[in-house]
């Protein structure tokens, strides 16, 4: 169960949100390399490749995205939101599916965890957590990690 709060204007725009059954987001692939061949200093980049896929009977228009970082060592939290998803607001009919890829940029092992939010078309708030998942110091280098 995923539990996320929400920033002034989204609480403002809508009710609680409600998770959707069907409405799912899956991990496809993750992949772990050094920002530069130069080493050193540099942080690390975990690039994930994942899916959200609407098995529901109602279509979802994703708004919005909100990510929290928290190193492992430390428990220091980044916390990203904002708008859109990698510069889109996708729509997604039932039994549609959206894919993409990002990354995140880190120096010691950390978790990561996320969620989008939007709007059914009823007009109710919804939101869909992303599966936690650790960047970890030694993955850098390592073969691509498939997770099916």
């Amino acid at each position: 169960m995923y539990v996320w709060l929400l920033s002034d204007r989204e609480m403002k725009a809508s009710s609680t949100p409600q998770t959707v059954p069907g409405l799912e987001v899956k991990i496809e692939q993750l992949r772990f390399r050094t920002a530069s061949e130069e080493g050193g200093d540099r942080p690390l980049v975990c690039q994930y490749y994942l899916s959200i896929r609407n098995g529901s009977d109602r279509t979802i228009r994703l708004q919005g995205r909100k990510w929290v970082l928290t190193e492992q060592e430390t428990g220091e939290k980044v916390v990203i939101e904002g708008e859109g998803i990698v510069g889109s607001f996708p729509e997604l009919p039932p039994g549609g599916k959206f894919r993409y890829s990002s990354y995140h940029l880190y120096r010691r092992t950390t978790m990561a965890e996320g969620a989008y939010f939007g709007r059914d078309d009823g007009g109710r708030s919804i939101v869909v957590g992303v599966p936690p998942f650790r960047m970890t110091v030694g993955a850098a280098g390592e073969a691509d990690q498939a997770l099916f």
